[in-house]
């Protein structure tokens, strides 16, 4: 198990399931407010969840990054810093930790 996956296993479950949705997204990338329902957060709560991602930093880059404000202007759209692990990694670490598939 290298460093960002100690890390990974590290989070909580509202972390998980948001990292979960960026890594089946297209391009990693997804807007906070559309993903509430199934992160199983929302307002200030939601916000907290991508903002404690954000600090968590590994070789000083962040795990997701801000991507602007999303379609319907409220919340902030999120993308997967690809640099530090691919979609298709994350979605394998994170589907065995939260047992998705």
């Amino acid at each position: 198990m290298d460093f960002i996956e100690k890390v990974i296993h590290h989070l909580s479950p509202s972390q998980l399931r948001a990292l979960f949705l960026l890594s089946k997204s297209p391009k990693g990338l997804i807007s906070s407010s559309n993903s509430s329902k199934s992160i199983g957060k929302e307002g200030k709560a939601l916000g907290g969840v991508f903002s404690s991602l954000v600090r968590h930093k590994i070789n000083g880059e962040t795990i997701v990054i801000p991507w602007g404000k999303s379609e319907n202007g409220r919340g902030l759209n999120w993308r997967l810093n690809t640099k530090l692990i691919s979609q298709e990694r994350l979605k394998k670490v994170v589907s065995e930790m939260i047992n998705y598939g």
